[in-house]
């Protein structure tokens, strides 16, 4: 249209340039206001008024002035225009687009690119989708993003799996890494989970704690390290009559401790006595202590933060109601561990008053090697060559609070 260039308009490409320029969105523009002449405001009204949808009957309101400015609708004027006319070549033409909107209309059709190529290759997984939209695209980003979803388009090719595959091979076939899908951050495990996840009909928060994880992704044949990582049992008594028990009686029996993997816990689900608490400790150092103290009462390590090994353990204790004891260090991180340890399992929370390890309250962080900390959780040991730094004899703060 060669009116679009009458310069009684020019002003309506300006004011929507400049607004352009301020919100960096062309599409958030609903409308904006502008002083034209009356030949500017009549041109525009010659528009509206052969719009597609406006009729004799329907026939909308003419755009008024006032005080010497109209407030012009972009959506009637590009409804007039037609759908052939891109309001942003209009602008390219009659007042020019500034420099910095180029990357802003670069990154709107990489964007656009990217998300109508990702609905095309995952059109089972809209939830997923709207969570990847939902988590912003920059110029930066756009081919990480492309990356991850081309990852996930090849899983969700194979999925389920005919038979089970270890996860790092699925992240080798699918990224060329066979890191790339670990569960722990920088890996991009939480979305196969989330992939997974609706692919079988399971709601997108269902896996939260790593053991959760690691049984949805076995459901489609996809199997989280069972192996290296493991929990420690020491005098733990079995109850069941599985292999896993009889490993755990033989340990208890001979007095050592035992490593028990995922794999163990998954494939052989033993049964503790819910006769007597176990301590479950953040520490193998605890363990180790409690070897050379001649122990004799049933802990268990978690070796640090919790693990899918270390949730499926707590959890079967839970569930065959056996009383859990949780203590860890004195710092942040493991205050942490045992907040979600006692809300999560119901355990009863250890831990020394603070105020007894030099008579105030102090921020300094308490380690379970400290020998009072170890006295209060596994009895005091008057041959121990370090001794207690202040007193042997200390309070418990274990309420469920």
């Amino acid at each position: 249209m060669s009116d679009l260039h009458d310069p009684e308009v020019r002003p309506l490409w300006e004011a929507i340039r400049d607004r352009w320029v301020a919100t960096g969105d062309l599409t958030a523009i609903k409308s904006v206001r502008v002083t034209l002449s009356g030949t500017g405001l009549a041109r525009i009204n010659g528009w509206l008024a052969y719009a597609p949808s406006t009729t004799r009957g329907t026939r909308r309101p003419r755009l008024t002035a006032r005080d010497g400015r109209v407030t012009v609708p972009i959506d009637r004027v590009l409804e007039a225009l037609g759908p052939t006319i891109e309001l942003a070549d209009i602008l390219q033409t009659t007042v020019g687009i500034p420099e910095v909107l180029q990357p802003n209309r670069r990154l709107a059709a990489m964007k656009a690119d990217v998300w109508a190529y990702a609905h095309s290759v995952l059109p089972g997984a809209p939830q997923l989708l709207a969570y990847l939209r939902a988590g912003g695209l920059s110029e930066n980003s756009v081919e990480d993003r492309r990356r991850l979803i081309d990852a996930l388009a090849r899983a969700h090719t194979l999925l389920p799996l005919d038979r089970p595959v270890p996860l790092p091979r699925l992240s080798l076939y699918c990224a060329g890494d066979p890191h790339y899908f670990d569960l722990n951050p920088p890996g991009q495990g939480a979305k196969l989970v989330m992939l997974v996840a609706e692919l079988t009909g399971q709601p997108l928060s269902t896996a939260i704690a790593p053991n959760s994880r690691a049984a949805l992704l076995a459901r489609c044949g996809i199997h989280v390290d069972r192996i290296s990582s493991t929990v420690i049992g020491f005098n733990l008594v079995a109850t069941g009559d599985g292999p896993i028990d009889d490993a755990i009686r033989a340990a208890t029996a001979s007095r050592r401790p035992l490593h028990l993997s995922l794999y163990d816990l998954i494939m052989h689900r033993p049964h503790i006595s819910p006769a007597r608490p176990v301590l479950v400790v953040e520490n193998p150092s605890v363990i180790e202590e409690a070897i050379i103290r001649g122990c004799q009462e049933p802990l268990a390590c978690t070796s640090g933060s919790l693990a899918a090994v270390d949730h499926e353990f707590l959890q079967y204790l839970a569930d065959d109601g056996v009383p859990i004891l949780y203590s860890g260090d004195q710092d942040s991180s493991g205050e942490n561990i045992s907040e979600l340890v006692r809300t999560r399992f119901g355990a009863r929370v250890l831990k020394p008053v603070p105020a007894q390890f030099g008579g105030g309250v102090t921020e300094t962080p308490v380690y379970q090697e400290n020998a009072s900390f170890l006295d209060l959780l596994l009895g005091p040991d008057s041959s121990d060559p370090l001794g207690p730094m202040v007193t042997s004899d200390l309070p418990v703060d274990g309420a469920n609070s």
